[in-house]
């Protein structure tokens, strides 16, 4: 079972870590069945990735 990033566990991360960690969230993805509670975990973490990586983008951001 893939686990859920949150983003507490995103937060401090390089910009560069960020975009590996949504390149191979990005590759899983692609892999799971639809409907499953992996790719709602898969997706939900591309999110808060996302997320985290527009907050690294603008210092006075709080997420």
């Amino acid at each position: 079972m893939i686990t859920l990033l949150t983003m507490h566990e995103l937060h401090g991360l390089t910009a560069q870590r960020l975009g590996e960690l949504h390149q191979l969230f990005s590759m899983l993805v692609i892999e799971t069945e639809p409907d499953t509670p992996d790719r709602r975990n898969i997706l939900a973490t591309l999110e808060n990735i996302e997320r985290a990586m527009g907050c690294a983008a603008r210092p006075s951001c709080r997420c």
